[in-house]
């Protein structure tokens, strides 16, 4: 026999002793007022009594048992822990002379083994090596379960967990004694008894059908359950991690993000009943598990899913969740729930047998908190027993382990719950992450590097009750350049340190000895960091903890929009108000000229507009307390209103799928829009895309569809409301595809005589099963629609010019443009002072110079064609700025040659005054699109070769060095 199992047979012949103490005294894992001392040999306890006496008077009154001589002399010492201080007592035994060791008598018990038959094959709990993998690969159940195996408080509280999944089958052998039932409400009766807000609700609730019907289904959610609770020795099947847990399924029926998020408001009223009845209605829920989410989504689009944990935190519950089964980075790609930044939610990442983190499992330095072996688990089924796995098989693992700390035999934490649910709750979750083993294949893509550990997180919670634990509960405020530091656990260390860096640093800065509620100064605003914290208390005293991550505040928020609204000439949005703060607005017309102005209020306003044109507005936040700006709010797209376009009210569409199929690219007349896939399956254009559409004249249109996946065939048709009433009746459907196609739609429309002029609306549908009309129907399913404007017309002439903006200088601006055919006569070019009521008016053939402008001046400007006694539609509204201060070179003073123009194969740049180094030259057509580039020759001249370019009108850019940029009108000739 060794020496470690002699000792061991010695102590437990004392254990008997425990069984006259109290039930709480029981939870304890040693005998009270006991301890096994070693003194120094040949010598023995009583002369102890007259030092220990000057201490402590009652310290002389212990008794005493000799253990053994050899090999160690050891003493069993035993005090009134009634009227005697243990603390105090075994403080004064080590400081005597001649003693050696002093330890409490602990209790000892045999490993907790389940005799559920297939209990070797959940390796996950145990594992041996006898299944594959690595032995030691496990969440050491064994050893928890010597703590507790569930079900309980130490109070007598009956632990409860929410699965909310797509049901459970309650007639199953290892699950049906472990489903949790309403008690309250009397069955059948159609009243809502226990006033919970729910009718009925004896079973737990399906959040579709409105009632208590949860046994339905239950593919995925039998399997979740049953890690988390199925009955552990029973004789039967398997073991869940609570072998007695009260498990309350909540069905969510249809998978979608509306019934996820009314799935969680039951768990939420049963636990804050529970807490405002003292127990008499409602359920102790301590946490719940969602093993399915949303990839590639982020957290700032789903509030409302990220808040309703911080309101389930607030009555006591934990929540887990289930990262995606892919190996995507959630800190940057996104996912749901488990990007969710709630102090009450712990993200799960998935793990082997062979102790590694699955390829294809997510992961995220600041997103997920730990990994747990959920990779081919064994468990139950729907009906039977079996493999599962993936992250929805990690993430029960960690939920159980909740419900094992609840049941712990520690009074104090559940003291807390009690008190105060929210903090006990913080507590459970840092215990679990205090509890991590380090793993490798976690280091540095989670928050703890390590994963779930149930025997290090149940120990972790027994150290709340001895009086020294981690802190627990830990939470961080902020200021701009401070963090507070506080944690909720008041069993705490008698020496608390930090550390923190910023997360891209290698080098930590360490801060010692911090107190409870203390301070870190020093901090950069708006700055991200990562925090630790280690203790002389814990597992591994010294070890630090997980890492948290937090930022400073003096941020400047980006506007929160409000309002974006349009009448036939006017723009206008507002935002939420920022103090201290002015905005960058910026807008353009969609030339990509971004036009801006500066406001100390919280709107905007463009007026003077012409009906029907688009603008994309963004905004900026400039904040003055720090002199930094916020990032610009995304671009809003609005256009003036459109007549009848967007006066009457036609026809809308639910929800449709256009995930795998859609309208990518449309064209008809100036309209080339490609505008990909949509969520909701519809998008509106009005006044974003339009375009003239005249009488009698037949237009060519293009349609382009795209697919996700497999190419699928699709029905196209499109409508334009001729009579402008906002319906759409069967003689304005203008096109209409017979058989369902997968290839691009080529075509035209011809344009009835009778049709009204102005502004009216055009639909364009793509569905996988053909329908009828211009409006919803329940065969549309899958496909897109889209909404445009054209404007209907009576003119022959079509404004057909398109102008370039070649030269912007502080009072002047040159502009071009490709209008010289002959049957124009010439281009109307009006322009104004931005918030100037009135145009002035520049009639040319080709090229307009405006001088005598403002420096740093905002300009509209618009034309129109005149095609002999004819006018053009005029153009919508563009804007421009001229140059301002030092930013432009004097171009008065520069002179170069371009010989010759126009010119046949080859013309030659001569720099002339252009004393600037030349870069390279750029040949560009009249929308700006580059036909060709080259560096520059020597400081003499430059030959350009244009044999390449079709005949006609370009533009020659001359860029130098130092950032000036020059062009010239050139024309190719044959």
């Amino acid at each position: 026999m060794s020496f470690l199992n002699l000792i061991k047979g010695i102590v437990i012949t004392y254990i008997l002793v425990a069984n006259s103490l109290s039930v709480y005294a029981q939870k304890l894992d040693h005998i009270p007022g006991e301890f096994i001392v070693q003194v120094e040999k040949d010598k023995d306890v009583n002369g102890l009594r007259s030092r220990l006496k000057i201490a402590d008077t009652r310290f002389a009154a212990f008794t005493s048992r000799k253990l053994m001589a050899e090999p160690l002399n050891l003493w069993l010492i035993s005090i009134d822990f009634g009227t005697v201080n243990e603390t105090s007592f075994e403080k004064s035994l080590k400081a005597s002379p001649g003693i050696k060791d002093v330890r409490k008598n602990r209790l000892i018990s045999p490993r907790v083994i389940p005799d559920d038959p297939d209990f070797t094959r959940q390796w996950q709990y145990l594992n041996t090596g006898s299944t594959g993998g690595i032995a030691g690969a496990d969440n050491d159940m064994d050893l928890a379960w010597d703590i507790t195996t569930g079900g309980l408080t130490p109070a007598g509280d009956t632990i409860v967990i929410c699965v909310i999944d797509d049901g459970i089958n309650a007639q199953h052998e290892d699950i049906k004694d472990n489903l949790w039932f309403n008690h309250k409400e009397i069955p059948g009766n159609g009243k809502d008894d226990d006033g919970n807000g729910y009718v009925d609700d004896i079973r737990g609730w399906n959040v579709e059908h409105l009632t208590d019907n949860v046994y339905e289904g239950g593919s995925h959610g039998t399997p979740v359950a049953g890690i988390v609770g199925a009955k552990g020795n029973n004789g039967k099947g398997v073991s869940g991690v609570n072998w007695n847990v009260k498990l309350m399924i909540v069905n969510y029926w249809s998978p979608n993000e509306a019934n996820a998020l009314a799935a969680y408001g039951y768990p939420y009223k049963m636990r804050k009943l529970y807490n405002e009845t003292n127990g008499q209605k409602g359920a102790f829920v301590v946490a719940t598990n969602a093993s399915w989410g949303v990839d590639n989504t982020q957290a700032i689009d789903a509030p409302l899913w990220c808040a309703l944990y911080d309101s389930l935190g607030q009555v006591g519950i934990l929540n887990c969740g289930a990262t995606t089964n892919s190996n995507t980075d959630v800190d940057i790609m996104g996912d749901l729930p488990t990007s969710c930044e709630s102090e009450y939610l712990i993200s799960v990442t998935n793990m082997n047998k062979f102790d590694e983190k699955l390829s294809n499992a997510g992961y995220g330095r600041r997103s997920i908190d730990l990994g747990s072996y959920g990779h081919q688990t064994f468990t139950v089924t729907r009906t039977t027993y079996g493999i599962f796995g993936g992250t929805s098989g990690a993430t029960p693992h960690v939920t159980g382990v909740i419900g094992l700390i609840y049941a712990a035999p520690c009074m104090e934490f559940i003291n807390i719950s009690k008190q105060d649910p929210a903090k006990a709750a913080l507590i459970a979750k840092d215990m679990i992450l205090h509890g991590v083993l380090p793993n490798n294949s976690l280091k540095d893509i989670t928050t703890t590097g390590g994963k779930l550990n149930a025997f290090r997180t149940l120990s972790n919670i027994m150290k709340l009750c001895e009086n020294c634990s981690v802190p627990a509960g830990i939470a961080i405020s902020m200021t701009d350049n401070a963090m507070k530091i506080d944690w909720a656990s008041n069993s705490g260390a008698s020496v608390v340190s930090a550390r923190y860096r910023k997360p891209d640093d290698n080098t930590w800065i360490p801060v010692g000895n911090i107190v409870k509620g203390g301070w870190i100064t020093g901090l950069d605003f708006c700055t991200d960091y990562e925090v630790q914290l280690g203790s002389d208390c814990g597992l591994i005293p010294g070890e630090y903890s997980y890492s948290k991550y937090v930022k400073t505040n003096g941020c400047c928020p980006i506007p929160v929009i409000d309002v974006v609204a349009s009448t036939l000439s006017t723009i206008g949005i507002s935002w939420l108000d920022i103090p201290n703060s002015s905005f960058l607005v910026q807008y353009q017309t969609g030339n990509n000229i971004w036009l801006e102005d500066t406001v100390s209020n919280s709107n905007f306003l463009l007026e003077n507009l012409l009906a029907c044109t688009g603008y994309s507005i963004r905004i900026q936040t400039k904040c003055d307390t720090h002199g930094n700006v916020s990032d610009f709010t995304k671009e809003y797209d609005i256009s003036t209103t459109c007549g009848s376009c967007t006066n009457n009210n036609y026809c809308g569409f639910g929800k449709k799928d256009a995930s795998q199929e859609w309208i990518d690219i449309f064209k008809l007349g100036t309209i080339q829009n490609q505008s990909g896939s949509s969520e909701v399956g519809y998008k509106n254009f009005a006044g974003l895309h339009s375009t003239d559409l005249i009488k009698d004249q037949t237009y060519g249109f293009e349609i382009i569809p795209a697919y996700a996946g497999n190419v699928f065939v699709e029905y196209y048709k499109i409508f334009i409301d001729w009579n402008q009433d906002g319906l759409w009746s069967e003689d304005e459907k203008v096109f209409d595809t017979p058989n369902a196609l997968s290839d691009t739609i080529r075509d035209e429309i011809t344009i009835p005589e009778s049709a009204l002029e102005g502004w009216t609306k055009l639909r364009i549908i793509m569905t996988f099963d053909d329908f009828e009309g211009g409006c919803d129907d329940v065969e549309f399913e899958f496909g897109e629609v889209e909404d445009y404007c054209v404007r209907i017309v009576n003119n022959t002439c079509i404004n057909e010019a398109t102008l370039q903006v070649i030269d912007i200088e502080k009072n002047k601006v040159v502009l071009v443009t490709d209008y010289h055919a002959n049957e124009k006569d010439s281009v109307y070019f009006n322009f104004r002072e931005r918030g100037n009521p009135d145009w002035t008016q520049v009639i040319a053939f080709d090229t307009f110079t405006i001088a005598g402008l403002k420096e740093c001046t905002v300009y509209e400007y618009q034309y129109r064609s005149q095609c002999k006694n004819l006018f053009s539609n005029i153009s919508p509204t563009d804007s421009l700025k001229t140059a301002c201060g030092n930013f432009v070179t004097d171009k008065d003073n520069i002179h170069f040659n371009i010989n010759p123009n126009p010119c046949y194969d080859y013309l030659t740049f001569y720099p002339g005054t252009l004393y600037d180094q030349i870069s390279y030259f750029k040949i560009l057509d009249l929308s700006g699109n580059e036909i060709l580039s080259l560096t520059s020759g020597d400081a003499v001249k430059t030959e350009i070769d244009m044999s390449s370019c079709k005949n006609g009108l370009y533009l020659l850019e001359i860029n130098t060095i130092s950032g000036h940029r020059y062009y010239q009108k050139v024309v190719k000739m044959q």
